[in-house]
């Protein structure tokens, strides 16, 4: 995956709501998709009009959320059920995306896993943040996934008063 384009930041055509559309064939382990997955996932566009391996595409899937992520594919592989999982992307670019996936697994006339296809969608920061706390800690309330997510962002970012106050609001709330 290289070139003069490879992993441009291209932030001011895909801003938040960005849909980008991919299918994986999976017996031949190659990856399809347009602009939006290109940029998402730090690809050149002819690489996947080519078709790339998986794993060349979630390269870039933040740690964190990499074994759950994974996990959820391998799990919609198996089960022919549908995929959603919100994660963060580190992008080449050096910042961090952060998006909601949705996919399944379709079957051949054999029953055998066929073509997974799917959306990948750019979120707001604070959208994935909570969604991601959600997933890792189990927590339905939503005051509390949120003020988490918060939480989460101003340590990040290093805003320690703010950090402090969400803190306590969840010291407040119990959790």
């Amino acid at each position: 995956m290289t070139g003069a384009n490879a992993g441009r930041d291209r932030s001011g055509i895909y801003a938040a709501g960005a849909l980008g559309f991919y299918s994986w064939n999976v017996p031949e382990n190659r990856v399809h998709g347009d602009e939006v997955i290109a940029f998402v996932f730090g690809l050149m566009q002819r690489d996947l009009a080519e078709g790339a391996p998986i794993e060349t595409v979630i390269r870039h899937v933040q740690e964190d959320d990499k074994k759950r992520v994974a996990k959820a594919i391998h799990t919609a592989i198996v089960t022919g059920e549908p995929y959603q999982a919100d994660y963060r992307v580190n992008h080449p670019a050096g910042r961090t995306l952060f998006v909601s996936a949705n996919g399944c697994c379709l079957r051949d006339a054999a029953g055998m896993p066929s073509i997974y296809a799917g959306t990948v969608t750019l979120q707001l920061e604070a959208q994935t943040e909570a969604k991601t706390e959600e997933a890792i800690t189990g927590s339905t309330d939503p005051l509390e996934v949120h003020t988490r997510a918060a939480l989460g962002i101003a340590t990040k970012r290093r805003h320690a008063l703010a950090a402090r106050y969400l803190s306590s609001a969840l010291n407040v709330i119990g959790k």
